[in-house]
């Protein structure tokens, strides 16, 4: 390993680690993530990776050049190829993990979370010493003045252009999770080991392509097969998932209290408000039930199959224009998988609009629903304001129509919002 104080003096990992570090930090404060969950939090913080990833592969493929430079790689040394590149990358290495924390802990104290997802932050350090170890194999075989610029941009376009990519589980084999989590969602480890594959074939590919004590065509017939392995490994996992890297969160972790006739089921990070959300809650199906809207009992944050007999929210803000909001979204039909839009989906709004006025939303609150109508519908909050009038026989008649307006699939005819008397 090299001193502290030569690292300081030649090495660029040592000289920008704390810039770049700095910088990954802010980066995690502008990626979302639920407050007070730790592996949303984590996730996050993955989103820093490409500058972090850029950064490490870069410096490390100047540490390459410089071996290849003088001569020394390769050379007939008392040491080990292992021990001279080990040295070379551990900087580079503790930089790009200096970063990685400094991220991860900015997210987390933003949020205020837990703990941080220990598989996350294994994975995010693999794939930190994989695009190590390329960027030093890439110094090592080609010139300097191509070797950091390449490495650098490799890095760089694998972490943000590849989740952008169809099809879209192909984000999963970079290592960056970003689109990781919502409170009722775990990280899936299919993505976990789909990533951690695909870094493990980098790390061996590089290491087959820096031998020195083989043919050039047997270390690139090496290193194809290699990746070739990795990828199919990580494919496997990887392509069941959708684009974002989740699963059901475990509902035994769910809290549930009955009060009132209605049992709630929250999310440990949302315990410490749980009096105000179930009092929230129950305002609003006191009010649901007076203006003739179906209200089921059990009301849980945790996912699953829609049933009549369940409300399943997904609460972002637990201020009670907030709850209404989450009420409102989750007494909505389901969306019809018709493959493309329908004019039938206008619905939405107008349901939305109403199940959140008659749960008791703020005046500010229900105008930031408004939407136009068109040549038949008035606008939302005019439909609303006949609905608060009307009697319950006739709200009933309305809300079953625009639910099944809102699931046709049908995008030919002219859906009819207005409230019949």
């Amino acid at each position: 390993m090299i001193p502290v104080r030569t690292a300081l003096r030649v090495m660029p990992a040592a000289w920008f680690a704390i810039a770049v570090a700095g910088f990954s930090a802010w980066y995690a404060t502008l990626i979302r993530s639920p407050e007070g969950y730790g592996t949303a939090a984590t996730a996050a913080a993955s989103g820093a990776l490409p500058f972090i990833a850029a950064f490490v592969a870069g410096s490390a493929a100047w540490e390459g050049s410089r071996l290849r430079r003088g001569d020394v790689w390769g050379g007939p040394w008392a040491r080990a190829s292992f021990y001279i590149a080990f040295a070379a990358l551990f900087w580079p290495v503790v930089a790009g993990l200096i970063a990685m924390t400094a991220a991860t802990a900015t997210r987390q104290l933003t949020v205020a979370a837990g703990a941080p997802n220990g598989s996350i932050l294994l994975v995010m350090a693999l794939d930190i010493v994989a695009y190590a170890a390329v960027g030093f194999a890439i110094g090592v075989l080609t010139p300097p003045a191509l070797a950091i610029p390449l490495a650098a941009c490799l890095a760089l376009l694998w972490l943000a252009f590849v989740p952008a990519m169809y099809p879209v589980w192909l984000r999963h084999l970079t290592g960056m999770f970003r689109d990781c989590c919502a409170l009722g969602e775990a990280i899936a480890p299919e993505a976990l080991l789909a990533s951690a594959a695909l870094d493990l074939a980098l790390i061996g590919a590089a290491a087959v392509c820096c031998a020195v004590n083989a043919s050039r065509i047997a270390r690139g017939l090496s290193a194809a097969g290699i990746l070739a392995v990795g990828a199919l490994i990580g494919v496997r996992f990887a392509s069941g998932l959708t684009f974002a890297p989740v699963q059901p969160r475990d509902a035994t972790q769910l809290t549930c209290t009955g009060s009132g006739g209605i049992q709630v089921c929250l999310w440990p990070e949302h315990m410490s408000a749980s009096e105000q959300i179930t009092a929230a809650i129950a305002d609003v199906r006191t009010r649901w039930l007076a203006s003739g809207i179906d209200a089921p009992a059990l009301i849980t944050e945790g996912l699953g199959a829609a049933t009549p007999a369940t409300l399943r929210i997904r609460i972002n803000d637990t201020s009670r224009d907030g709850i209404v909001l989450a009420m409102a979204t989750a007494r909505m039909p389901p969306f019809p998988e018709c493959g493309h839009g329908t004019t039938g989906g206008v619905a939405f709004l107008y349901l939305r609009a109403w199940f959140a006025a008659a749960g008791g939303a703020s005046d500010p609150t229900l105008q930031a629903l408004d939407a136009e109508g068109d040549d038949v519908n008035p606008n939302v909050l005019t439909v609303v304001d006949q609905l608060e009038k009307a009697t319950a026989a006739v709200k009933r008649t309305w809300v079953n129509n625009a639910e099944a307006t809102a699931v046709r699939c049908d995008d030919e005819s002219q859906p009819d919002l207005r409230v019949q008397p």
